[in-house]
């Protein structure tokens, strides 16, 4: 390469930083995320130089060892990403992808902008409204029109690699072709063909990249939309099986308190009347299992499946408070905590009848809301991805339970942690407020 300096290498790579920063706002970052990203920068720039270095000794002006030279910063600043975000490899290819498309779009759109104002400026001024400024705003209008529309929707985003292979394709060969119109080869050639048309047909390019990554990751998410309400409606059927359950076992007690008292006149010795009156009140521990914690919507959860634990001999213990759940609405405080207790009841329902025990909790914690559930389980379950593997035969329709859980967590952007240890299975989220 020739007729390049190293500045041009730190320009670029803070102008491509910048626009790979729109991308990441939502990734997780990871622990010590400072000095992770301090350590990362260091060792960036200390490979970009070794790259230059390297790419400077070639000689002559080819555009295609300049679009290698270009995409390994590029790929550089992918390191810098997986260091300090904690993110699956497609989600930090994906960032990189669409940052590059706009870092590319910005340079594109000031060369136009050079092109046909002819206007020049001061070295101060040059770096702020040529270097940084345009892409910074770039970089902002992108996130408005297209980061800020599935913004809080992360948890239902599935990055399809073959899309954003495909943008990958479609940005270097951009690259390559921008590079190559700037070289000697074309040199001859006039300014408004190569830094306007050329540069026009860049923008279009790299905005279809960006378009054909998250185009893809919008269609994953209605499928999986489409599969969440078909899971839903399958398992109506499991819920109507439950709630009939529910008011056969109260229809049985309430027939047997009815007779049982009918019965107390008839019972002439003090000591059996007594023995029968005890009987009476252990028919009526079925509104031990009314609760009171603090929010309508729990104590109706609550008290549903606590009919099906005393009719299964499951001991239950609670320490709840209610009232710090407000901020989560009515059907996703039904769904979280019907599904951790149904799942707890499944487990539970495999041990003996003396080691079925169920423990819930819900409190402040800081400036949180802290819950914890954990049930007895003398098999600890496989996990993947940090959730346990159904047993079950039919896997299209089971499993849908914990999955649920975790996304009404990510939804509210909560911490889930569930473990098997010591004989018990438990669940512990936070959310924060």
């Amino acid at each position: 390469m020739e007729g390049i300096a190293f500045i041009s290498c730190v320009r670029f790579s803070m102008q491509l930083m910048i626009a790979e920063g729109v991308f990441v706002s939502e990734l997780p970052k990871r622990n010590r995320f400072i000095l992770r990203l301090l350590g990362s920068l260091i060792c960036y720039f200390l490979l970009a130089r070794v790259v230059f270095t390297a790419f400077l000794r070639i000689p002559g002006n080819i555009p295609l060892v300049y679009t290698a030279y270009y995409t390994s910063l590029f790929l550089l600043t992918l390191g810098v990403i997986w260091c300090c975000f904690s993110a699956r490899g497609k989600d930090v290819l994906f960032a990189g992808v669409c940052g590059y498309a706009t870092q590319h779009i910005a340079f594109s759109l000031v060369t136009i902008f050079q092109e046909l104002t002819d206007i020049s400026f001061g070295v101060l001024m040059d770096f702020i409204m040529i270097r940084f400024l345009p892409y910074l705003i770039v970089s902002l209008l992108v996130y408005l029109v297209v980061i800020r529309k599935t913004e809080g929707e992360r948890e239902l985003k599935d990055r399809d690699i073959r899309m954003i292979a495909v943008s990958l394709v479609i940005l270097l060969t951009t690259v390559f072709i921008s590079v190559m119109v700037d070289s000697r080869y074309f040199a001859a050639d006039s300014g408004l063909m190569r830094n306007v048309i050329c540069k026009i047909y860049a923008v279009i390019c790299c905005s279809l990249a960006i378009f054909v990554a998250f185009s893809i990751s919008r269609q994953n998410r209605v499928v999986h939309e489409n599969e969440m309400m078909e899971t839903m409606l399958h398992n109506m059927k499991e819920q109507q099986r439950l709630s009939r359950e529910n008011i056969n076992i109260i229809n049985i007690k309430c027939h047997d308190l009815k007779y049982r008292i009918s019965r107390i006149s008839r019972i002439e010795d003090s000591k059996d009347q007594a023995e029968y009156i005890d009987s009476i009140k252990d028919a009526l521990a079925i509104y031990d299992n009314i609760y009171q914690t603090g929010n309508d919507v729990l104590d109706l959860v609550l008290t549903e499946k606590g009919l099906l634990c005393d009719e299964y001999g499951i001991k239950v213990t609670c320490m709840i408070d209610g009232s710090i759940l407000g901020f989560m609405s009515a059907s996703d405080l039904n769904a979280l905590f019907g599904n951790l207790i149904d799942n707890a009841v499944e487990s539970t329902m495999k041990e003996e009848e003396d080691r079925r025990f169920i423990s819930i909790q819900v409190k402040k914690r800081g400036q949180g809301c802290y819950i914890h559930i954990d049930n007895t389980c003398s098999v600890p379950p496989s996990f993947k991805d940090g959730l346990p593997v159904t047993t079950k035969k039919d896997k299209a329709y089971h499993g849908f339970g914990v999955r649920s859980v975790k996304y009404i967590v990510d939804k509210y952007k909560g911490d889930l942690l569930m473990q098997a240890a010591d004989g018990r299975f438990s669940v512990d989220i936070l959310f924060y407020q």
